[in-house]
């Protein structure tokens, strides 16, 4: 579990599938830092818009009490801006955190410009090449979306290929918030690009790339079920977001992995209803929870 802090609502891009557009709150430096003194997870996600346009100054005190105090330190980014920010700012800010979750939705500039609306791809490579130098932990996390849930075993080879030694993809299904609230044209059924993110895990299995993933139904990917972060939280009990965020359906019932997963996001099922499309995990022969 962890304390999701946006500390800016301010971005250079505009993914198409962003959960923070019209997002709202407080983020002066008295809240945020209040927020991190009543955080009891121990670790604080780093978020905006993008946080690397929040004031240098505001940003440094902002991590700076997250390490006096503890905490495990997650810095949400696009990564564009990295290598056009101030180096030694950026070594203090490399310092503080624990690792970097780098949002990387596209294997090509055009898809990239397609998904983000800015010429930005090749920036996001050079920043993610100058976190690894600078010794920084890099997560890339492609957001499953319309546009590119065809593309996610490609992008698995270009990040082998291209982005260098980063720890591991999260695969996270788009959030119907934001730019994606109530939109089939930005969030697919889960139907469609389940084969394709199998296909993807399969290649990072192959390659040995780790990885993880999130907001799909378990009985998607039964296969990779130790992979996906709802399964591995609900076999040790834990509670979370991930209980709210998300609702069993009828077909759920049928499924042997119903203890195990929270079932579909609440605003998956208010654009596609009931998941008629679900198949029993029964099917699965030799699947056991």
């Amino acid at each position: 579990m962890a304390l999701h802090l946006p500390i800016n609502g301010v971005c250079n891009i505009k993914c198409v599938f962003c959960s923070a557009e019209g997002r709202s709150g407080s983020f002066e430096l008295a809240y945020l830092l209040d927020q991190i003194d009543r955080d009891k997870t121990g670790h604080v996600q780093i978020s905006g818009g993008d946080p690397m346009v929040k004031d240098p100054a505001e940003l440094l005190q902002i991590l700076l009490h997250c390490r006096k105090k503890g905490k495990i330190v997650e810095f949400q980014t696009n990564g564009t801006i990295l290598t056009r920010y101030n180096p030694k700012r950026l070594a203090l800010i490399v310092k503080l955190v624990d690792f970097f979750n780098v949002n990387f939705s596209a294997h090509t500039p055009e898809l990239d410009e397609e998904v983000t609306g800015v010429a930005g791809f090749q920036r996001r490579i050079d920043g993610i090449h100058l976190l690894l130098k600078m010794g920084a932990k890099v997560r890339l996390n492609y957001i499953v979306h319309e546009n590119n849930f065809r593309h996610a075993e490609d992008f698995v080879h270009f990040a082998r290929e291209k982005l260098g030694a980063f720890s591991w993809i999260q695969f996270s299904y788009c959030k119907g918030m934001g730019r994606a609230k109530g939109s089939r044209q930005v969030m697919p059924k889960f139907q469609d690009a389940a084969p394709y993110l199998n296909a993807a895990f399969k290649a990072c299995a192959e390659l040995g790339v780790e990885f993880d993933v999130d907001h799909i139904p378990v009985c998607f990917v039964v296969d990779y079920k130790e992979h996906h972060a709802d399964y591995r939280k609900m076999r040790d009990a834990k509670k979370g977001v991930h209980l709210a965020e998300k609702r069993q359906v009828d077909d759920c019932r049928a499924c042997v992995m119903h203890d195990l997963c929270p079932g579909p996001r609440r605003d998956y099922q208010e654009i596609y209803g009931e998941l008629t499309e679900v198949r029993p995990i029964r099917e699965f022969e030799g699947v056991h929870a």
